[in-house]
């Protein structure tokens, strides 16, 4: 029986966040930067937070999926050793 802490579909939605979240950054700050040189400071503040967010809500991410893999790795480990072969 291979029973997970973390539901799969949890991990794999964490991944696509790993993969996206930074993809998403990269392209709002350099939006931001674009509205700052055609001058509009204000606008590339915000774009510049907005760009924050997401860098925050990778690394709150990646946390959390090093978390869900090691409790799936424990749960592997307690399975392994509740049923020693002979």
């Amino acid at each position: 029986m291979n029973r997970k802490l973390v539901p799969r579909g949890i991990t794999l939605l964490l991944m696509a966040g790993i993969l996206t979240l930074p993809i998403a950054a990269g392209v709002v700050l350099a939006i931001s930067a674009l509205l700052t040189a055609m001058g509009d400071p204000l606008g590339g503040v915000v774009l510049k937070h907005i760009a924050m967010g997401c860098g925050i809500l990778w690394v709150v991410d990646l946390a959390a999926l090093v978390l869900a893999e090691g409790l799936n790795s424990l749960a592997e480990s307690n399975e392994h050793d509740e049923h020693p072969k002979p």
